[in-house]
């Protein structure tokens, strides 16, 4: 055979095996940068590309390979903290925000929006549709792109403290003109008709000038005008309360210990139940115990009112527990049954009562009480269960 001839098939197979080698050492090579991304898509980041005992080569590879894992991991652990730090942003504002997709799925929502849609999962709009329409739920929607996709970001605010705060200053501003007025004009008339029934008793007054019919009459008259006097007097300082309790002193005390006095008072069996057991608030004591008394005695009422026995048991029960914002909350309910609600809408306005004999101030007076004390006062009624439930929240 030539010479040449095998020189060239040399140089061939060479140039063959050259290219077998080269072609696999590549498509290595595209395998590592192929598991790098894959790895990466997964977020694991745990894979390291080994360096030593490598040629030039494999060893520039790896070490370019091991960077872009770090730069990309540092940028996801950035990402990642910045997703937590907006998150607890969310979480930390009473708004409650939702984004939700164009087929009504909600992709995004804060803990603001769980609480004031009183719900502990949200996956769709159709869960809370009907609670959406809560009047006392202001709602704001804006459209937003979102990875290429049109979005709906809903705001929702409570307006319910507001038009309470609202609704319980403008009562103040009210009482405190008619106390005013009204304690100016009747105070000379109660004064002058005890001076006036002094001077007819005496025997003084009883001459032949006027005749007992006569004196009687005035008698009757002027006994009328002290009666109305009096119990006007004491009708305008029953409200007077209303606009000036006390500026709250608040101490920390045990909640068990309270609940079991306040249950002593009450002349009705009560169940405790608190959780934790050494639960603490951090309130006026003596104005808290206000509310809870209050709030027992209209639960003994409304047993006493009952124009039939109660099908199941009568039952008052003191909850105490704390919530997700470490707030102190106690529920007094009962089960004598629902209040109406054309009644429910009105019971925390101050003048306004049910009863024959009540004064209309008793909740509305507790609820300006926790107002003051940076609390909160609020009824909820299981409809299904027949539980009337009144709920403190202590800050």
């Amino acid at each position: 055979m030539d010479i040449n001839k095998v020189i060239i098939i040399v140089l061939l197979l060479v140039a063959v095996v050259g290219y077998i080698r080269l072609y696999r050492h590549y498509r290595r090579n595209i395998k590592k940068v192929r598991f790098l991304f894959d790895a990466i898509d997964n977020g694991d980041f745990s894979f390291y590309f080994p360096t030593e005992k490598r040629n030039k080569e494999d060893n520039i590879l790896h070490q370019s390979l091991n960077r872009i894992k770090l730069f990309l991991q540092h940028t996801r652990e950035e990402q990642m903290e910045r997703e937590k730090y907006y998150e607890q942003i969310l979480n930390a504002v009473d708004t409650g925000i939702m984004v939700v997709d164009s087929h009504d799925n909600i992709l995004q929502h804060n803990q603001a929006a769980l609480r004031l849609l009183d719900t502990d999962v949200l996956t769709h709009i159709n869960q809370v549709r009907e609670k959406l329409k809560d009047e006392h739920l202001a709602k704001h929607e804006t459209q937003a792109m979102l990875k290429g996709k049109h979005v709906r970001i809903i705001a929702l605010s409570d307006v319910s403290h507001e038009l309470s705060n609202q609704e319980v200053d403008s009562w103040i501003k009210l009482i405190r003109v008619l106390t005013h007025e009204i304690m100016n004009t009747i105070t000379p008339v109660t004064s002058l008709s005890e001076t006036l029934l002094k001077e007819l008793n005496s025997e003084e007054l009883y001459t032949a000038k006027s005749s007992s019919a006569e004196q009687a009459k005035l008698k009757q008259g002027l006994e009328t005008i002290h009666k109305t006097g009096t119990e006007l007097l004491a009708f305008v300082n029953n409200y007077r309360r209303f606009t000036h309790v006390p500026q709250p002193q608040p101490a920390l005390f045990y909640v068990e210990p309270f609940l079991e006095r306040m249950a002593m008072l009450c002349n009705h069996e009560v169940e405790i139940e608190v959780t934790p057991k050494d639960l603490l608030a951090y309130a006026d004591e003596s104005l808290i115990s206000h509310v809870v008394t209050n709030l027992l005695k209209n639960a003994v009422e409304a047993f006493n009112g009952l124009q039939s026995e109660p099908k199941t048991k009568a039952s008052i029960r003191l909850h105490a527990y704390t919530n997700e914002q470490e707030a102190v909350i106690i529920d007094v309910s009962n089960n004598a049954g629902l209040i109406p609600d054309d009644i429910a809408s009105h019971i925390f306005i101050p003048f306004f009562t049910t009863k024959p004999e009540g004064s209309g101030i008793g909740l509305s007076l507790s609820r300006q009480i926790m107002r003051v004390s940076g609390g909160s006062l609020t009824l909820h009624q299981d409809k299904e269960q027949g539980i009337t439930t009144f709920r403190i929240i202590i800050p």
